[in-house]
Order: structure tokens, then sequence, then C-alpha cells
């Protein structure tokens, strides 16, 4: 009894579910990213403010904590674009979360089913597939 107990008898193919993992944690940033260069493009078309997203993110790999090789890949996907509507439609990265989903779903369904709370990787996937939906 207890409430700390795992909640799940599921038998897990360990060397899976690290590579499930790594593919979900790396969906769900493409998704964390989308989200937050769209609340960006938001606040800027409401403020007028004419930011420019891929410059946006050359500016941030220079003289920011998040100095990833991603912010190049995020920066050439509004060069090929520049009024990409959201990063989940560019070709590169859409097709990108689409291999990784089933994966992505697995992490999520196995630590609902064992009662394990992961609110960052489930609230992207929710953003995704909301966002995917046409209503």
């Amino acid at each position: 009894g207890g409430l700390g107990n795992i909640l799940t008898d599921q038998a897990v193919d360990k060397q899976q579910l690290i590579d499930d993992v790594r593919k979900a944690l790396y969906a769900a940033k493409i998704c964390s990213y989308a989200q937050g260069m769209n609340l960006i493009r938001a606040k800027s078309a409401e403020k007028d403010w004419g930011l420019v997203l891929g410059e946006l993110a050359r500016i941030w790999k220079g003289g920011c904590i998040i100095r990833a090789i991603f912010l190049d890949r995020i920066k050439q996907a509004y060069d090929r674009n520049a009024n990409l509507a959201n990063l989940l439609v560019d070709p590169e990265f859409a097709k990108e979360i689409i291999d990784r989903q089933s994966a992505w779903r697995r992490v999520v369904c196995l630590a609902v089913n064992s009662g394990i709370s992961i609110p960052g990787m489930s609230a992207s996937l929710a953003y995704f597939d909301t966002y995917r939906r046409e209503s």
C-alpha cells in the first residue's frame, strides 16, 4: 500500500526504453522551442516589435546559456522560410518529430501507467497533438 508505489508491473525492455527516452526528449525539445518561438512571434506581432526569429536564434547562440547547435538549426529553418508559421511545420523538424513520435508516446504512456509525473514531456506532446489537429 502507500502512495509511493510504482503502479504497473508492465515488463520493460530496458534498452528499448533508453532509446525511446532519448527520442522522446528530443521531440519534446523541438516542441518546446516551437512553442516558445510562437509565443515570441505572437507578442512581436501584437506589439509591432518586428522581431526576426532566425536572427533571434543567432543572437541567443552568441550570448546565452542556450549556446546549442540546435539554435543553428532553428535559424536555418527561419532562413529557409522567414514566414514559417511554426517550427513544427518546417520539413526537417516535422520529419524528426514524426520519426520519434511513437517512442515519445510509449514513454508518456509508460510514465502515466506507472504513476510517474513527466509534465514537460507530456505537456509538449499535448501541444504537438493540439497543433497537428485541424480542430
